[in-house]
């Protein structure tokens, strides 16, 4: 894994600053000026992805209010606060505006942190901070916090490729809903309405299926104290509400594209598609779509990248995430930090420790955060040492991260001792 960077970007015709992280897979996380800092999976081929940022709307107009609108990226900024073998971490800060940069309700606000491991995937922490300071804009139409988003380079066709099936939306038990693009809704649709057993599964996982690239995939728990959310303006059960967009849903508007001189979303004509880069959306996620005000602060994680070996891989990353092992110790456990997909001890400077994890389902790349703990070190699985290969790690701070290559699968010891 190469540490996160800076550097100049010049793609579809403009150039713009960008911080680049790289992994151990073919895809590379993006942060580039042209696009307003939105984080997004270079997929290969002029093909990428995002998850999306907050974002809101009025009833009293059609403007967007979300990052994109800020097209000289007055209040859009990124840095890099991590950079190293076992994890890089960015954060993106902005202000939810429209496009003349009017800030709903005067100060409504989001950051996010990007944790990236060598294996190609990042949790996703976004913050938000509702505007509470004029009645500007009124009352909010919706708070979103999630989008599946493809983005075509100039010349790139989604219809050449996006697979017909193009999204599938699966969870943890084994339950999975394929769905055909173009999209098969006439209108906005929450899925709930077409497959109700929804409403119902503990997580959510979707999966974008392309053609010649890796897949990307989004996965998030239907759990408030991970990922707040009010109850479904559909059906009225306590579930995120997801909602897809109709047909095939492609737009101008951005990246790439500097034009405030227009509201809410600008469709491509069949001329824009060979002249400037795209954007195709599949579902999108809320907070809420009634238009509750989520607390400020409020805070959501996701799990998100690329996978190659289609759904399966995808859940077994969500179930290394989501389902942590049972962990004793030598030393004293501090929990499992969700926002960082890492085991959390207290370490004591120069002295061994000693893990035991336990998993209820394989665990991918297990990554521990050991607090005093300082490299280098040397690991035992199960008595046997660990290849420096099959390990990264790296200072953050005081603490000793490491990020290790193997798939945790049965109830494993580890020692982890001072070189």
């Amino acid at each position: 894994m190469i540490p996160a960077g800076r550097s100049r970007l010049r793609l579809w015709g403009t150039e713009g600053d960008a911080i680049i992280v790289n992994t151990d897979r073919p895809w590379r996380l993006v942060l580039w000026e042209k696009a307003q800092y939105v984080p997004c999976w270079d997929l290969g081929g002029d093909v990428w992805f995002t998850p999306e940022w907050m974002e809101t709307h009025s009833p009293e107009d059609p403007h967007c209010y979300e990052p994109i609108m800020d097209k000289a990226c007055r209040f859009s900024q990124a840095q890099i606060l991590e950079s190293g073998p076992a994890r890089s971490t960015v954060h993106w800060q902005y202000a939810l505006c429209d496009s003349l940069y009017r800030i709903f309700r005067g100060n409504s606000r989001a950051e996010e942190y990007y944790h990236v491991y060598p294996d190609g995937v990042a949790v996703r922490h976004l913050i938000g901070w509702p505007g509470n300071q004029t009645p500007d804009g009124l009352n909010p139409t919706l708070w979103e916090i999630q989008e599946f988003i493809i983005i075509n380079g100039v010349g790139v066709r989604p219809e050449n490729c996006i697979e017909p099936i193009g999204f599938t939306l699966a969870n943890l038990a084994g339950d999975q809903i394929d769905l055909k693009w173009p999209n098969p809704f006439d209108q906005w649709t929450s899925l709930c309405s077409v497959y109700p057993q929804i409403a119902d599964w503990s997580e959510y996982i979707g999966l974008v299926h392309l053609r010649h690239h890796p897949d990307p995939f989004v996965a998030f728990p239907r759990n408030p104290a991970l990922f707040p959310f009010a109850d479904c303006a559909s059906c009225g059960k306590p579930h995120p509400q997801i909602c897809g967009f109709a047909g095939a849903a492609n737009y101008s508007h951005w990246p790439a594209n500097d034009s405030t001189d227009f509201v809410g979303w600008t469709e491509v004509t069949p001329e824009e598609v060979d002249n400037r880069a795209t954007h195709t959306s599949f579902f999108s996620t809320g907070y809420s779509y009634r238009g509750i005000i989520p607390p400020r602060p409020s805070s959501w994680l996701f799990l998100t990248g690329a996978v190659t070996e289609g759904l399966e891989e995808a859940r077994r990353l969500a179930g290394s995430w989501l389902a942590p092992a049972r962990v004793d110790s030598s030393h004293l456990f501090e929990g499992y930090a969700y926002s960082q997909r890492a085991y959390r001890f207290r370490a004591e400077d120069g002295r061994p420790v000693s893990v035991r994890l336990n998993p209820t389902r394989p665990i991918l790349n297990p990554v521990l955060r050991l607090y005093h703990g300082r490299p280098p070190v040397e690991i035992t699985w199960n008595g046997a040492a660990l290849a420096p290969s099959e390990f990264r790690s790296q200072a953050v701070g005081e603490d000793l991260l490491l990020w290790i290559n193997r798939t945790l699968e049965e109830e494993t010891s580890l020692d982890i001792v001072p070189a």
